[in-house]
């Protein structure tokens, strides 16, 4: 947690929550380790400072600036953005905000603007992304098709969700030796749905069944769980 947040009430997502010296004991460990480290993190300043560091990726990154978007591009660095949680501030749906505790809809309403153009920056640029969502309050694990939709109604291209969703994913868990694409030698996990992903930003939400191993497991249309 390097920086504060935004679901948090006792600080902002400027707020950089370890110093220097932290920093660097964190990621001296991690490099003689050999293991990857990641950050919470949402402010051009910190993304600057870890990239610095030797970071492997990043999470959320909302507020994005083309300086900073350049430094993951050039580095390799991940970024595993989460748009659900912002949906209804980028859509200006004030109804929606409303219903947020009190001190996250302060902060959504004062990084409305910021918010708005990381995402286009976000998306315009050519930084690995992988597939998150960070629902915290907005909605349950199981509805992940949330964040699917949110990438789609911002222009993103249906084809890159749906690799950060999956060979992104795997090589960011460094579990891509058996997972994340469909090949000989990996797992058959495989999934099939009810309409077409590229298309259709709410497609996700509506399963039609899951292969795990080489085992189909058929699920619930989505529309007779609502």
């Amino acid at each position: 947690m390097a920086t504060g947040g935004f679901a948090t009430p006792n600080d902002n997502p400027d707020d950089i929550q370890l110093n220097d010296s932290e920093f660097k004991a964190i990621f001296d460990t991690a490099h003689e380790l050999k293991i990857p480290v990641t950050a919470h993190v949402y402010t051009p300043e910190l993304m600057h400072k870890l990239i610095g560091f030797g970071i492997t990726g990043m999470e959320h990154g909302s507020l994005m600036d083309k300086e900073t978007a350049k430094m993951f591009e050039d580095t390799g660095t991940y970024l595993v953005p989460t748009f659900t949680p912002y949906q209804d501030t980028v859509e200006g749906d004030e109804e929606s905000m409303a219903k947020r505790p009190k001190e996250f809809c302060r902060k959504l309403h004062l990084y409305q603007d910021r918010l708005r153009k990381g995402r286009e920056i976000i998306l315009e640029s050519n930084i690995k992304l992988g597939y998150g969502t960070d629902f915290v309050t907005v909605h349950n694990n199981y509805e992940n098709g949330w964040e699917y939709y949110a990438w789609l109604t911002s222009g993103a291209d249906p084809f890159r969700v749906l690799q950060a969703a999956t060979r992104n994913n795997a090589e960011i868990c460094e579990v891509d030796k058996i997972t994340g694409t469909i090949e000989p030698g990996k797992f058959a996990d495989i999934s099939g749905w009810h309409k077409d992903l590229l298309k259709d930003p709410y497609a996700l939400l509506d399963c039609s069944f899951v292969m795990k191993e080489g085992i189909v497991y058929n699920t619930e249309n989505y529309s007779n769980l609502k």
